[in-house]
């Protein structure tokens, strides 16, 4: 029950009260909130209250109303920190979240002319294709499709599912990626990215183009990254060049 006699408006309590419970699992993703004339019985206040703390939590991105069938707990979004190098295995555990991955495919191709110029190779080099599914608490949320030139055949012999590449190179040869030139996008899903990120097919998505560097200052590869915005957000800062 909510206390009258604080300082603390009502409608703020009730906000933390269900934050509370969204945060620590009470109320689960995709669980349906009681009415708003339920919640207003259960914590002996106004409807105006209750809808004053939904509405907030609404814009918090943890409540979400469906007209027609009530209002809902959002899943949680997979936050990149694009202002920090780190791998998505890194970064979905530094949200709590648990990461995945799926390989789609890895095989040795003819590079194009503009992917060999970018990753430092000669015209018509072979290089490492690698496709990766990434997944945040079991949804996928990424399509990831990076080349490598040849040197890193070594590659094809590891699976990287579950697994981080980032992590794979610096642990193994300590070869750590510094750097990532990006370029932000959107595109729409084909008929196979809509497949793989379980949405409809032209669905908008976030199109990320990399070109990673590692210590010495090599390109280590050249990707993309296609990405579901509604379980996606990339965080950007901007400065002022003086």
């Amino acid at each position: 029950m909510l206390d009258a006699k604080t300082a603390t408006p009502l409608y703020v309590q009730l906000i933390d009260i269900l934050e509370r419970q969204i945060v620590f699992g009470e109320l689960e993703a995709g669980e349906r909130l009681p009415s708003e004339s339920e919640l207003a019985k259960q914590f002996g206040v106004s409807i105006i209250t209750v809808r004053n703390a939904v509405g907030e939590l609404c814009k918090r991105g943890l409540l979400e109303r469906k007209q027609g069938k009530g209002t809902f707990v959002r899943k949680v979004k997979y936050m990149r920190d694009s202002r920090t190098l780190s791998s998505f295995t890194e970064s979905c555990r530094n949200q709590g979240m648990t990461p995945g991955g799926r390989t789609l495919e890895k095989k040795v191709i003819l590079l194009n002319a503009k992917i060999a110029r970018n990753l430092e190779q000669a015209p018509g080099s072979q290089g490492i294709y690698l496709s990766r599914l990434r997944f945040a608490d079991r949804e996928p949320v990424i399509i990831e499709r990076n080349y490598f030139p040849m040197k890193y055949a070594f590659l094809m012999e590891k699976e990287f599912d579950d697994n981080s590449l980032f992590e794979f190179l610096k642990e193994t040869y300590q070869v750590t990626v510094t750097r990532s030139d990006k370029e932000i996008g959107l595109c729409h899903a084909t008929q196979t990215e809509a497949e793989l990120l379980q949405v409809p097919v032209n669905t908008p998505l976030i199109l990320v183009k990399s070109t990673a560097y590692i210590q010495t200052g090599e390109p280590i590869y050249v990707g993309t990254q296609v990405m579901n915005g509604e379980r996606f957000t990339l965080q950007i800062t901007q400065g002022i060049v003086l």
